[in-house]
This record gives structure tokens, C-alpha cells and sequence, in this order.
């Protein structure tokens, strides 16, 4: 059963809905693992501050190569602007006619390992949107990749922000990112796929919740929902505290941001891992706070006792999938 606590309603001016809540949700059931691919097993070594979710990088048995009665699937290949890192992008989209507006669609970062955890049972849940996954060209992605471009810049406002403890990954080039996502990769899609730009959610884990967070404050029209799973809001503290003080406001209406994220339960005589943890809690409440308060953001948060960083992957799809894009 769930339990309510600090709900709150209420509409703006221009009558659009502004809520802010904090949910706790009863853990779910483990996600299903099936066996890794070769191609995965350097991941599966990875320390976790590396922020991985429980990539399967080769999306050999995904439904994107199986038939579906709901919808067809597409890839289409992209690469960076400097030619050094290569993006395969999955599609998938009802096979209905659609609407004249264009279809709703859910934009997951990860894309490879989130089309790898897609069953029909989540399609038939979406038979109304379209899917895209942003992922990596088979064979080419490594942890190093993905810090790079789902982490923002730590240089902010002549200040730069330092890592604690120290970091050592290729990191900061989010923004980049970021634009090749709004520029090129988006427009194509939704050209080819029918798109409503109006109605698209922007979906990420881990650092790419980060990358999600970053993206809402640099481009906040670019997407109707900003999806956070997990996200790595502690990284480089107070950065992303500075961020939200310089961001942009979404130019009419309200931008839709969803939190969700696991409650690590605390392991006796580990002191370095509680600091750890009331930093980041520490973090999420001044965001939450912030956010919040703002005319242009509609936010809810929700907290997963007995989830983990890695099963909160899986929680926070299926969550989005179930709540789909508001209008």
C-alpha cells in the first residue's frame, strides 16, 4: 500500500497544474536479469560510482529485432560532431496511422539497455507513443563515453566545481551532447516518425537523470517531461545548485520534471558511505526545495525504500512508461 505525505496542489495563472510531491513507494519485485551478453562483461566489473545502470550494450534479443502486434521497429546511426563518438538510435512506433499533431514520444537515454529491457507487456502500455532509445553503436560504448556526455560542464560562471573524492573520468561534455540531441537527432526523428513536438518526455538514469536535470536547465522548452531516475545530482557539488540558480526559464507553461530514486538503507560502522549518503540527501532537498518554488516547473518526487541504484533502472522505466507524456 502506498503511503502519502507533503502533497501539494495548485494551478497558475495560465491554468496549468503545478504539483509537488513526495511519495514512498513499497519496493517492488528485483528486475529480471537475463545473461550477459561478452560484450557487457567490463561493465558488470565497474565500481558503481562510475553511475552505471545494468547496461547490456549488444541488444541482440530485444524486441527491436523480434515482431511486435503493437508497433515496428527502426535504427537510425548518428555520430558526433568531432567523428570520434558513433550513436544508434532505436525507434519504436505504432503501427497505427498518427494523430494529426504527431505522435507522443518517450526519448531514453541508455537507449540500448532500456530497448533490451522493453517486453510486449510495456508496448502494449504505449500503444499511443512513440519510443526512442539513445544508445551507443553496437560494440563502441565504455564507461568513459558516457561520463563524457551525460555529465555537464563543472566549469560554471569562472568557477569550477572540483570532485570529492577526486575524479580521474573524461567528463563535462554534456552540453555538447545536448545539442546534438536538440539539433540533429531530434529533428530527424521526428521528421521520419511524425513527431508532436509539443508533447516528447526526455528519460535518464543515473548520470543520465544528471544529463536530464542539465538539459531542463539549459533547454526547458526542448522537452514537455524531464524524467530523473536516480539521477547523480551530488556530483561535483554544489554545481548543479549554481546551475539552477543561472538556468532558463521554460518560455510559457510549465515544464514537467519527475524524480525518482532509491532509499539506500544504511550499513552499520560504514561512516564514509553515510557521509556519502547525507550529502546526497542534503543535495536532493535543497533541489527539491528549489524546484519546488518554481511557476515554471511542475515537480514530483518519489522515494523507493529497498530499491538500489542498479533496480531503480527498470522501477523508473516502467514508471514512466505508465504515466506517459501529458498534453
Amino acid at each position: 500500500m502506498r503511503r502519502q505525505r507533503g502533497f501539494h496542489l495548485q494551478t497558475n495563472r495560465s491554468g496549468w497544474l503545478k504539483s509537488t510531491e513526495l511519495l514512498i513507494v513499497p519496493a517492488g519485485p528485483t528486475m529480471h536479469r537475463r545473461t550477459f551478453l561478452a560484450a557487457t562483461s567490463f561493465i558488470a566489473g565497474m565500481s558503481a560510482l562510475r553511475a552505471q545502470p545494468d547496461m547490456r550494450l549488444r541488444a541482440k534479443d530485444a524486441l527491436s529485432e523480434a515482431h511486435s502486434p503493437t508497433h515496428r521497429f527502426a535504427q537510425r546511426r548518428f555520430d558526433s560532431v568531432d567523428g570520434l563518438r558513433h550513436y544508434q538510435v532505436f525507434v519504436a512506433v505504432p503501427v497505427t496511422d498518427p494523430p494529426a499533431e504527431g505522435w507522443p514520444a518517450i526519448c531514453m537515454l541508455d537507449g540500448n539497455a532500456a530497448f533490451d529491457a522493453l517486453q510486449q507487456a510495456d508496448l502494449d502500455r504505449v500503444r499511443d507513443l512513440v519510443l526512442v532509445g539513445i544508445g551507443y553503436e553496437e560494440g563502441r560504448n565504455d564507461p568513459d563515453t558516457r561520463d563524457l556526455d551525460y555529465t555537464p560542464p563543472f566549469f560554471l560562471n569562472g568557477t569550477t566545481f572540483p570532485a570529492d573524492p577526486p575524479s580521474t573520468e573524461k567528463a563535462g561534455g554534456g552540453d555538447v551532447f545536448l545539442a546534438l540531441v536538440a539539433e540533429r537527432m531530434l529533428p530527424d526523428v521526428a521528421k521520419e516518425f511524425s513527431l508532436d513536438p509539443a508533447r516528447q518526455m526526455l528519460w535518464g538514469h543515473s548520470y543520465g537523470g544528471l544529463f536530464v536535470v542539465n538539459a531542463l536547465f539549459k533547454r526547458p522548452d526542448l522537452f514537455r517531461s524531464y524524467y530523473a531516475i536516480s539521477p547523480s545530482l551530488s556530483w561535483h557539488a554544489p554545481l548543479m545548485l549554481h546551475a539552477e540558480d543561472v538556468s532558463k526559464r521554460r518560455a510559457m507553461g510549465q515544464s514537467e520534471l519527475v524524480v525518482l530514486y532509491e532509499v539506500p538503507e544504511n550499513t552499520p560502522g560504514d561512516e564514509r558511505r553515510k557521509a556519502r549518503l547525507q550529502r546526497r540527501q542534503m543535495m536532493f532537498d535543497e533541489m527539491f526545495e528549489r524546484l519546488g518554488a518554481r511557476a515554471d516547473i511542475a515537480l514530483t518526487q518519489r522515494a523507493y525504500p529497498g530499491e538500489n541504484h542498479g533496480s531503480m533502472f527498470g522501477v523508473g522505466l516502467r514508471a514512466a512508461l505508465a504515466r506517459g507524456v501529458p498534453k
